[in-house]
């Protein structure tokens, strides 16, 4: 065997390795669970989609028979977040197992994108002989951002127009994305396909699907946003909510009545259920194809959205409001071909899912440094894996944003019992912070904010939000310095000196 002999310098990085790797390492004992070695994997994207939109996690509408099939077969994490409010964040956040923070990319208009020393799940795959390939709407998934253009293939669908603010759905993806796996059903491979289908303006069938009888006037094919509480206003005995949309940018310049709430989720229920569908070509094209035994197959969404909840409307972006469960409560389940159906209820988040796979899918040789934890204590031993979820991101609108012009941090902490939203807006000369506290077992709606001067009851509710705020600010501390460079390049190094390479 050929003996390595380390130099001073060399051994003080294997040291500076071992002393970092307890603070961004998932360190747990050896577990003994069913492998996938060489699986497929197959991970499915519908973008926007809330958790509790979907039938088979209780909506009152059958919006998903597709997806609640693929349920009954697969692990389903009821208490999964994202880590930020939208796509671009979000989506790096699922492949990098890092937090929005950390991998750096949260606006489009700064020229921010991946730094090609991040190491992604499709880099890992690539190094272990799979072939990959991504399906997507574009946009957010645009090659520009680092991410998408790793991927060995990379097809773009934009059908719903041809500006910048275009972007596909299934029914493009899906089918590039069948004819990729017919073509190379015989080797190992990754495909990701996602679609912006449940995203804003939904679906322009007219709600024929779930509210026909809708006789309002309103144009639903553009967004309808907020970017504030708002409060409903009284005309002619009725209430209204104040929403703007890209046509009519000025706040309050439409007026959505109760009625026009109603058809607007009536629109997006629809959306949902025409990708489901579609959702169910891919899912039947596997099975016909004979990969349905030999395939992992992941679905999730990269936030939610809002219908009003506070007046607010969509999530423009990660300002005030959108921290909601309503937009981080998020689908997330996992076929897997070897183990049997169920349902846990343990805190997870995006970036728990690369780390889980990686162990499933026994790629061990050279794992990456990540931020989120493998869930296999949780899914064979039932043991926690996260006390706590935290999300936050920045948003910094370019200077020529008509709709809003002010930065924001928006940061938040969730325990299964409490939930702590921190906002902090930022001007030239001054800064101001908003919290909001609530008790997740007896509010699950998130509509008593006990943050607020005389809103606190007690001491011991008090007490709960001081040391909230303590870890949720330790975090932000902790994930702002880690510098995903240095810790790649110190990664690459020691590989290297334990290798003899």
């Amino acid at each position: 065997m050929k003996k390595v002999i380390l130099s001073a310098a060399a051994l003080f990085i294997v040291i500076l390795y071992f002393a970092l790797i307890k603070f961004v390492v998932v360190d747990n004992p050896r577990y003994v669970y069913p492998s996938c070695k060489d699986c497929n994997i197959v991970m499915i994207n519908m973008t926007n989609l809330r958790y509790d939109h979907m039938s088979s996690n209780g909506y009152f509408r059958k919006t998903t028979p597709n997806l609640d099939a693929l349920a009954r077969e697969s692990l389903v994490f009821d208490n999964a977040f994202s880590h930020s409010s939208w796509t671009l964040p979000e989506g790096i956040s699922i492949f990098t197992s890092l937090y929005p923070y950390t991998h750096g990319v949260m606006g489009r208009y700064a020229g921010e994108t991946l730094s090609g020393d991040t190491l992604t799940f499709v880099d890992i795959l690539n190094d272990n002989g799979y072939k990959t390939a991504a399906f997507t709407g574009g946009f957010d998934y645009d090659p520009v951002f680092g991410l998408t253009g790793r991927f060995d293939e990379h097809e773009e669908c934009k059908p719903r127009g041809i500006d910048s603010m275009s972007f596909g759905g299934f029914n493009c993806s899906i089918p590039g994305a069948l004819e990729w796996v017919k073509n190379n059903f015989d080797k190992k491979f990754f495909v990701f396909v996602q679609g912006f289908d449940t995203h804003c303006p939904f679906s322009q069938e007219g709600g024929h699907t779930y509210d026909k009888d809708y006789k309002g006037t309103l144009d639903y094919s553009n967004c309808l946003w907020t970017f504030d509480r708002t409060e409903p206003v009284l005309k002619d005995g009725k209430t209204y909510y104040p929403v703007s949309s890209r046509e009519s940018p000025e706040t309050g310049s439409i007026l959505l009545s109760e009625e026009d709430v109603s058809h607007l989720i009536a629109l997006y229920d629809e959306s949902i259920t025409s990708a489901d569908a579609q959702i169910g070509e891919l899912l039947n094209g596997l099975k016909s194809l004979g990969l349905y035994d030999n395939t992992i197959i992941v679905f999730t969404s990269e936030h939610g959205d809002m219908f009003g909840k506070y007046g607010r409307f969509m999530r423009g972006g990660p300002l005030r409001g959108t921290f909601y469960d309503d937009v981080l409560h998020i689908p997330l389940t996992i076929m897997h071909p070897k183990l049997e159906p169920r349902r846990i209820d343990q805190l997870v988040g995006h970036i728990d899912i690369v780390p889980t796979l990686l162990d499933l899918l026994s790629i061990t040789k050279f794992k990456p440094f990540f931020q989120g934890k493998s869930l296999v204590p949780a899914i064979f031993y039932g043991e926690e894996v996260n006390e706590y979820i935290f999300s936050g991101s920045e948003f910094t609108p370019p200077s020529d944003n008509e709709y809003f012009n002010q930065d924001t941090i928006v940061e938040t902490i969730r325990s299964n019992e409490w939930k702590l939203i921190k906002e902090t807006f930022i001007s030239d000369d001054s800064q101001f912070e908003i919290l909001e506290l609530y008790d997740i077992v007896n509010d699950k709606e998130e509509l008593r904010d006990l943050a607020p001067a005389g809103e606190v009851q007690s001491a011991s509710t008090r007490e709960i939000l001081e040391d909230l705020r303590l870890k949720l600010d330790a975090w932000s501390d902790d994930v702002r310095v880690y510098d995903r460079g240095i810790f790649y390049d110190l990664q690459v190094r020691v590989k290297r000196l334990l290798d003899g390479t």
